[in-house]
């Protein structure tokens, strides 16, 4: 259905130019950055309005770059969005109170009911050869009336959202030399590595009498696997940076899913005689990339394991909360303090706790979690009542539609 009049055509002409100048900056499902945010607040402040936003015009969606109340979904159908409208103009479009948008919006009053939005203005988001490829728009509950130097500099901020998108570009260019120098680099360290964890897994099979034997290859396959996956959240964190990591979206059966997860995880927990529990009310698939979403619970069950005692149980337990898929992933380990709360998901971030059986840790794990998490319009936190007392990391993704 969508929110315009049926007879209102919001495709531009110069709609398959317009959409190739978009893809140029590869803008579309990225994750939430603090430059965009800052603009993003400073329309708000500047209108003294609840919230302001950040999209651009996919050819069907949508993308939400910026959100400064965090309450909407990343993408919203083109034809339920003001911003498609937005794009068609040439100026800043201001309505004082949603009704004066009568002659495009079919119901105006559900627009105020349902979202809030009484008061409206935004800016087009203009490419330097002219082309509208998204908007910063800024909504109130309360009609408003803003002043011509408002507006105008609510269209200089729009300058300063397309600025920050050139040097975003520029800057990506300018480090994809180095960044693919060090992804050649890591790629060729893997190969041997994998090698050496093959050839110490060899001799364990070999030498299942020398005890001391074993005790060396077990290291050495332990270091390896530390290592490889240190390797591998540098990929992670290089394709992340430069914009390049793509999801493959489909539905996902989590059920099979944790399953196959947890069946890999078994000699894992073995070894620290830990118990993980398995409870699944989750019948729907989700939205997501099953390369991705295993990444993320991967991460997260090795946490749980590396920093909770021996003879402890981990939980893993997934159901339906208001619409969205709810996992859970819980330790009775060391917890979290009130500043371990505070730097959780940050790169290279350095927590209380230490791992129970001497494992590494590059820090780079959580912060990896948190943006493949919000790649999928999903959202995570966590809980502790405080050290000793065990954590608790939560998971919210939607269901697949499709």
């Amino acid at each position: 259905m969508g929110i315009y009049h049926k007879q209102l055509n919001i495709i531009p002409l110069n709609e398959n130019d317009r959409l190739r100048k978009l893809y140029k900056y590869d803008i579309l499902n990225t994750p939430p950055e603090v430059a965009f945010d800052k603009i993003a607040k400073l329309a708000m402040e500047l209108f003294e309005a609840s919230s302001a936003f950040i999209s651009f015009v996919d050819e069907n969606k949508v993308f939400l770059k910026s959100d400064t109340t965090g309450q909407f979904e990343r993408y919203t159908n083109r034809e339920d969005s003001l911003c498609s409208w937005t794009i068609l103009q040439d100026n800043v479009v201001v309505f004082n109170h949603i009704e004066e948008a009568s002659g495009i919006i079919e119901d105006p009053k559900h627009l105020k009911k349902s979202f809030g939005v009484n008061f409206f203005a935004a800016a087009p988001l203009l490419t330097p050869d002219g082309y509208k490829i998204g908007a910063l728009c800024v909504a109130d509950p309360s009609p408003k009336y803003p002043s011509n130097k408002q507006l105008e500099m609510l269209s200089s901020l729009g300058s300063i959202v397309m600025d920050e998108l050139k040097f975003r570009l520029a800057t990506r260019n300018a480090v994809r030399v180095q960044t693919d120098l060090m992804n050649a680099t890591v790629h060729d360290l893997k190969n041997p590595l994998t090698s050496i964890k093959l050839y110490a897994q060899l001799i364990q099979r070999e030498c299942k009498e020398q005890k001391s034997m074993q005790t060396m290859t077990e290291r050495i396959v332990k270091s390896s696997d530390f290592i490889l996956s240190s390797l591998n959240d540098l990929l992670n964190l290089s394709q992340i940076e430069d914009g390049e990591m793509r999801l493959r979206i489909e539905p996902c059966v989590l059920d099979s899913l944790f399953k196959e997860l947890l069946a890999d995880f078994e000699i894992i927990v073995h070894q620290k005689k830990q118990k993980i529990i398995f409870v699944n009310a989750v019948q729907k698939p989700v939205a997501g990339d099953k390369i991705r979403i295993r990444e993320i619970f991967e991460n997260l069950l090795s946490n749980a394991s590396k920093y909770a005692y021996p003879d402890t149980t981990i939980s893993l337990i997934a159901k339906e909360v208001d619409g969205r898929a709810l996992i859970e992933v819980r330790d009775e380990g060391q917890g979290l303090s009130e500043e371990d709360m505070k730097k959780l998901f940050k790169k290279f971030a350095r927590l209380s706790s230490v791992p129970t059986g001497k494992e590494g840790s590059n820090g780079l794990g959580l912060s990896i979690v948190k943006t493949l998490v919000e790649l999928h319009n999903g959202k995570i936190w966590a809980e502790s009542d405080g050290k000793g007392m065990g954590s608790s990391f939560f998971i919210a993704l939607p269901f697949a539609s499709f």
